[in-house]
This record gives C-alpha cells, sequence and structure tokens, in this order.
C-alpha cells in the first residue's frame, strides 16, 4: 500500500467515525489492537490516525472518552495476546515473521525487558518498533501474569492521551485564535512545540542506541 492509499485510508476512516460517532469506540479499539499484536502490528497504522483524530477531538467532532476507552482496552488485549504468544511458542518466535526478517527487533526488546523488567511494557508501548515485540519478550521469558497486565493496562491507558494531545491541543489553539484570545492561543502552540521538540530529541539520541545495543546482545556480541 502507497502512501497516498495509506493517506486516503486514514481520511476515509475519520470521516466514518465522525458521521458515526456511535462507532467510535470500536473503531479505535480495533485499530489499537491490531497494531498491538505481534506480527499484525506492522500492517495497521494506528498511531497516526489516532494522532489525526486527536484535532476532531479537539474540536468536539468526536468523543474523546469512548476514544479512550475503546483504543485503551483495544491496546491492552493485543499486548495480551503477543504476552500469549512469546509464552506458548517461546523461542521459535524468532522463526516468525516479520522477526525472521528483521531479528534486530527481537533483539532491541530483549535488551530492554532485561534492563528494565516490567518497565518496559510501558517503555515500549510508546516506541513503534518495540510495540508489540517487548509483550512478546515477556512472554518468551516468562513473566509473571498479574505484573505484566498491570503494566499493560496502565501503558494502554497512559497511550491513548499522549497520541491524541498533540492535535488536540493544536485544534484548541486554533479555536482561541479564532476567537480572539491570541496570547492564549501561542501559549498553548509554545507548549506543545516544547513537548514536540523533547519527544523528537529524545527519540533520536535514545532509539538508536537501544536497537543497535538490541542488535549486539542479541548476536552475542561483547
Amino acid at each position: 500500500m502507497g502512501a497516498m492509499d495509506i493517506a486516503q485510508t486514514f481520511t476515509d476512516l475519520l470521516a466514518f467515525v465522525e458521521r458515526n460517532q456511535a462507532w467510535a469506540g470500536l473503531v479505535f479499539g480495533l485499530m489499537a489492537f491490531g497494531e498491538s499484536l505481534v506480527v499484525v502490528g506492522v500492517l495497521v497504522p494506528a498511531t497516526g490516525v489516532m494522532m489525526a483524530a486527536g484535532a476532531l477531538i479537539g474540536t468536539g467532532q468526536l468523543p474523546f472518552l469512548d476514544i479512550w476507552i475503546g483504543g485503551a482496552l483495544g491496546a491492552a488485549l493485543g499486548d495480551a495476546i503477543s504476552y500469549w504468544v512469546g509464552l506458548r511458542l517461546g523461542p521459535h518466535v524468532e522463526r516468525i515473521w516479520p522477526f525472521s526478517r528483521h531479528p534486530e527487533t527481537l533483539a532491541a526488546a530483549r535488551n530492554v525487558f532485561a534492563r528494565w523488567g516490567w518497565t518496559a511494557i510501558l517503555i515500549g508501548r510508546f516506541i513503534g518498533p518495540l510495540r508489540a515485540s517487548v509483550p512478546t519478550v515477556a512472554g518468551m521469558s516468562a513473566m509473571p501474569v498479574i505484573p505484566f497486565q498491570l503494566a499493560n493496562f496502565g501503558s494502554a491507558i497512559l497511550w491513548i492521551p499522549v497520541l491524541i494531545a498533540p492535535g488536540s491541543m493544536g485544534a484548541w489553539a486554533w479555536k482561541l485564535f479564532g476567537e480572539g484570545d491570541r496570547e492564549a492561543a501561542i501559549a498553548v502552540v509554545a507548549a506543545l512545540l516544547v513537548v514536540l521538540v523533547g519527544a523528537v530529541l529524545v527519540a533520536r539520541r535514545l532509539l538508536p542506541r537501544l536497537l543497535k545495543r538490541g542488535v549486539g546482545e542479541g548476536a552475542g556480541e561483547p
């Protein structure tokens, strides 16, 4: 699927949910479930749709609570199944696509889990390449179910508002600007830019190190 097809899919999906708000929780729940599911996650671009939906939530065109609940439950269920796959298959997970072609992703997930334990579930939720692989590694490592599920549901509850926040804040700033409250609008935009720039800098600094270290440890390098 090309970039134009993906963009059109985003547009059509958001238009459908805007016209049928009663389906918002289910639609975004399924999207979050798919993106958090091992193997399937690489094919489902829920993050982009969630971020775009933030603007509609900020203007009151989509129900935040429905999307939050549906998205969080879907994400938690996807991670739970990814954990179960790791628990049942163990080392055989390495033979499954995309891990068979991209072993560095599983190696990075092992590195994060070995270093951070249960908090790796929280960290991995916010890093695309690790979102479904960390829960799978947790299962492969036979992490106890209760600590896993606590971290799983806790991170899912946080993940949805974080995705929605940039679009919602941007829409809010635009609304304030339209109402003539330019100072408040500028303050909201400034706060949003600070957060986004900080997130980009942290991601650019830490993610390459994380993936590189994961490959080395997974390959048995010193």
